[in-house]
C-alpha cells in the first residue's frame, strides 16, 4: 500500500471531519489500521503536510491544522480578494458553453446542498465560475484555501444553515454572468463568502487566542 494512498484515505477524513483541527494523528493506530509498517505513514504524513492539512511537530508527532479565529478571518478575507478577481476575469471571458457548464454546476450542487455531498457540490460551482479566468495558480490556491476553511467547518460538525440564502446568492451570480454584470456578480460573492466566515467563526467555541495546541 503506497504513502499517496494513505495520504489520500487520510485526507479525506480529515476533510470529513473525523479529525478535529487541532487532532494528533498517530503514526502506530495508523500503520495498523492500513496494516503496514511505520515507514509509509511517515511518508503520508509528509505528503499531508505538504498539502497543508497537518502540522509536523517534535517527537515525529503530526496533528490537523488549527488556526486562531484571528487566522481564519484572514483566510476569509484572503478568499474575498481572489475569488471576486478571478470571477470578474472570468465574467470577461464567458462564452454560451462557459454559461451552460455553470448553471449545469448551479443544478447540481442545489441537489447536493442539504447533503453531505454539499462542499463538493459547492466548489464544483465555484470552479466552474472561475475556470474561464484562465487563472489556473489563482485557482489552485482558492482551492487550497476552502480545503483549510473546510476542515474547520467539518470538524467542528458545522453544516451550512444558511442552504436558503446561499442557494439564492448562487443564483443572483448566475444571472449576473448570463448578464456580464460583473459588478453585481463580484458584490454578491464578496458578501456570500463574508456570510460564510461569519458562520464559521460564529459556531467556534471562544478558547483564549489559540484553538488547540499547534
Amino acid at each position: 500500500m503506497s504513502a499517496e494512498y494513505i495520504a489520500d484515505s487520510l485526507q479525506a477524513e480529515i476533510i470529513a471531519g473525523r479529525y478535529r483541527p487541532g487532532a494528533e494523528l498517530k503514526q502506530g493506530e495508523i500503520a495498523e489500521r492500513f496494516q503496514v509498517s511505520r515507514i509509509p505513514i511517515r511518508d503520508a504524513l509528509q505528503l499531508l503536510a505538504a498539502r497543508g492539512l497537518i502540522v509536523l511537530v517534535p517527537n515525529r508527532r503530526a496533528r490537523v491544522i488549527s488556526l486562531k479565529r484571528d487566522e481564519i478571518r484572514e483566510i476569509y478575507d484572503i478568499r474575498v480578494l481572489l475569488e471576486c478577481n478571478c470571477l470578474k476575469a472570468a465574467i470577461d471571458q464567458m462564452r454560451d458553453a462557459d454559461l451552460e457548464r455553470i448553471s449545469a454546476a448551479f443544478g447540481h450542487s442545489s441537489i447536493d446542498a442539504k447533503t453531505a455531498n454539499w462542499s463538493e457540490g459547492d466548489w464544483a460551482f465555484h470552479k466552474a465560475l472561475y475556470l474561464p479566468s484562465g487563472k489556473a495558480r489563482q485557482i489552485g490556491m482558492i482551492y487550497q484555501l476552502r480545503q483549510t476553511c473546510r476542515i474547520h467547518i467539518s470538524g467542528y460538525g458545522i453544516l451550512p444553515d444558511q442552504t436558503a440564502q446561499w442557494l439564492k446568492d448562487h443564483q443572483d451570480i448566475v444571472d449576473a454572468c448570463h448578464t456580464r454584470d460583473s459588478e453585481k456578480a463580484t458584490r454578491v460573492l464578496k458578501l456570500h463568502i463574508e456570510g460564510a466566515g461569519k458562520t464559521l467563526l460564529d459556531a467556534i467555541p471562544r478558547q483564549p487566542n489559540s484553538i488547540i495546541e499547534r
